[in-house]
């Protein structure tokens, strides 16, 4: 076959309950944005929708591609509204939506009334706010103002919630994080002074981690969903994550190399040795890295193989010198668990690639087919 990735229902729901182990009493929002990292955004949210309390999106479209897939769990729409039309389709949809600009309240304001009457969904409002990341949010002294005028205004549903996003939680030493916990909680005080009661999010995947103690009402776990560390000096396995994704293909063809010869594109690579070379049908028209270097493992036969010459756009090369059985038609897995149950995290495949995982797992295209194992507890969702 050629190719492409298994994605473990198992492990999915097996992260899933490790976080919520971890969280306590903390609301889970399940973050599906960017097709869910790579895995598919109504598969991931199907086997899901009864696990977490909301899903987390980027853009409308998304939150619309889960309601027609008859996703009825809340959505929050995480870089919220652009114009009043947006803001409209998402009232009617019900979207949770974040606010992070007095232009977004003003339309809100247009769209909602300060008088009118209620329409016939509220509003769910989440109100971010810049605490050092520096892209979207308001400063925690324009909180008050923000808040007072959310309030003032008609079918907004309560309690508003308010959120911030760490910068550096996958490096727990960085100051910036002391920075921005100092700036949360003076918003959360400004806030009180403003509103009775409120909800609170903070933590993404790392953070929830590396630091329970701002765990809020909500935590936004994305990554680690998926199976996937956070942090550069961890694999999933550390932290009781298992891997949802799996790449493959298989070996298309050997050649028998002479010590001195060339291999791929630009004569990268040279052989140091007389050696069996084998093509794997996958490349960076796949989504397999082209950064990838020499010396990044593939697993034949459950054996490490590293990567020699370029990646192409349709190929690889790998060296065989490990595995003297391999033939055409093997199996090779370029990350994730091979049939024999050994794994090649996607971490370890990132710094070879000189990229992080993220990068990985969204990168891969639609030319390779995607196959869901079922879960093994029969009860509609596999």
């Amino acid at each position: 076959m050629m190719a492409h990735a298994i994605l473990s229902t198992e492990n999915l729901r097996h992260n899933v309950q490790v976080l919520r182990k971890k969280i306590g009493r903390a609301k889970l929002i399940a973050m599906v944005k960017a097709n869910a990292y790579g895995h598919g955004l109504r598969s991931v949210a199907l086997r899901l929708s009864s696990l977490v309390d909301l899903f987390g999106v980027a853009r409308l479209h998304e939150a619309w591609d889960l309601r027609q897939a008859g996703i009825q769990t809340p959505i929050l729409l995480a870089e919220g509204c652009i114009g009043k039309e947006e803001l409209t389709f998402a009232i009617q949809e019900r979207f949770h939506v974040v606010v992070h600009s007095f232009s977004q309240i003003q339309d809100i304001e247009d769209t909602m009334g300060l008088s009118a009457s209620s329409p016939m969904y509220p509003l769910h409002i989440w109100i971010k706010i810049n605490t050092g990341m520096n892209r979207l949010g308001f400063r925690p002294h324009e909180l008050p103002e923000a808040s007072r005028r959310l309030s003032q205004c008609k079918g907004i549903a309560t309690p508003l919630r308010i959120l911030s996003h760490f910068a550096c939680a996958d490096d727990p030493s960085h100051p910036l994080n002391a920075q921005q916990m100092l700036a949360f909680q003076h918003s959360k005080d400004l806030l009180s002074q403003e509103l009775e009661t409120y909800e609170s999010s903070f933590c993404n995947s790392a953070a929830l981690f590396a630091f329970p103690q701002w765990h809020e009402t909500y935590v936004r776990p994305g990554l680690s969903l998926y199976g996937i560390s956070p942090f550069s000096e961890h694999i999933a396995e550390d932290l009781d994550l298992k891997p949802v994704m799996t790449l493959r293909s298989s070996l298309i063809a050997i050649q028998s190399l002479s010590c001195g010869e060339s291999i791929g594109y630009g004569a990268r690579s040279r052989c140091t040795k007389d050696m069996r070379l084998g093509v794997v049908a996958i490349g960076y028209g796949d989504g397999f890295p082209i950064s990838a270097s020499d010396g990044t493992p593939v697993l034949i036969h459950g054996i490490r193989c590293p990567v020699i010459g370029r990646i192409s756009m349709d190929m690889m090369t790998v060296d065989l010198s490990a595995v003297p059985q391999a033939n055409i038609g093997d199996l090779v897995t370029l990350w994730g668990e091979d049939p024999l149950g050994h794994r090649l995290p996607v971490e370890h495949i990132a710094t070879y690639a000189h990229t992080i995982p993220y990068d990985l797992i969204t990168g891969v295209l639609h030319r390779v087919k995607f196959f869901w194992t079922p879960y093994s507890n029969t009860d509609g969702s596999s």
